[in-house]
């Protein structure tokens, strides 16, 4: 059985379970500050959007970011998605983000804006090939293992 929901405070430990689980494949976010406690203090922002991909009642994908009111619609700014290393390529990760289209007369979301570092080739295609499109660079905006990456910031019109 597979499932999508909002994720809460209550559903910190078995997010904190899967960046364990993937801890070498989450070192990248961690680098750039998304921590434990960190990822713990977005729960507590009111402006906090997280779902989370469910199969069997297991945790196997989730995205974290802000729901910011602009006028009467909301934009999505897109920190974190991150999908179990042994389901890539299973399309949890394109499911999430169907899932914010197709329900966006509930959740009022009209744009996705992210951020991803020039390097990351595997982000780039998957968010190329789910029609994201370039808005501009951040010159140097990553540093990673002392070194600087340039970030290429994306969106998705609805």
């Amino acid at each position: 059985m597979k499932n999508i929901k909002e994720l809460t405070l209550d559903n910190i430990d078995e997010i904190l379970s899967l960046i364990s689980y993937n801890n070498s494949e989450f070192e990248m976010f961690s680098q750039i500050g998304w921590n434990k406690k960190n990822i713990k203090n977005q729960f507590f922002k009111t402006k906090n959007f997280s779902i989370g991909y469910y199969r069997n009642r297991k945790l196997l994908g989730f995205l974290i970011g802000d729901n910011v009111k602009i006028n009467k619609y909301s934009e999505l700014e897109l920190y974190i998605l991150f999908v179990d290393k042994s389901e890539r390529r299973s399309k949890i990760a394109t499911t999430i983000l169907k899932y914010i289209e197709l329900n966006k007369k509930f959740n009022n979301i009209s744009k996705i804006y992210l951020e991803v570092a020039e390097n990351n080739t595997q982000a780039l295609e998957f968010y190329k090939k789910n029609n994201f499109v370039f808005l501009n660079f951040r010159h140097n905006y990553y540093k990673y293992k002392d070194e600087k990456a340039n970030a290429i910031c994306l969106f998705k019109e609805f």
